[in-house]
């Protein structure tokens, strides 16, 4: 892969950084027309990918980190029976249901695609 220009580098970390593709070339300071014509380029594409990639994986990371609070807060909201409303009860309950049903079909995935694999 070819090196990114310092324009086009600037480029994708505005449209990491903003919502739009408008806001993004204009806090870059380039053109429209420069910002579509990086968009349509191979080379820019897999770059930008990469840095999306990259920075879901560091969300992903930061979200398992949490998770262990996520489910005891959970937990501490389905067991309040003195403080916690019983809507509120009733919808840790199903999160936490739900979540562990979940947990159960992409486990049974993972055998499934691990089984094909080993066959092919």
């Amino acid at each position: 892969m070819e090196k990114l220009k310092p324009k086009q580098e600037k480029f994708i970390m505005a449209l990491m950084a903003t919502n739009t593709t408008e806001e993004a070339y204009k806090q870059a300071g380039i053109a429209q027309s420069t910002a579509y014509s990086y968009l349509s380029d191979p080379s820019f594409k897999e770059e930008y990918r990469r840095v999306r990639r990259e920075t879901m994986q560091q969300v992903t990371s930061q979200l398992q980190q949490s998770a262990l609070t996520a489910v005891m807060t959970l937990l501490d909201v389905m067991t309040d029976v003195e403080n916690s409303t019983p809507s509120a009860r009733v919808q840790a309950s199903r999160v936490v249901l739900e979540n562990a049903y979940r947990g159960i079909e992409l486990e049974d995935l993972q055998e499934r695609i691990e089984k094909l694999e080993s066959t092919l």
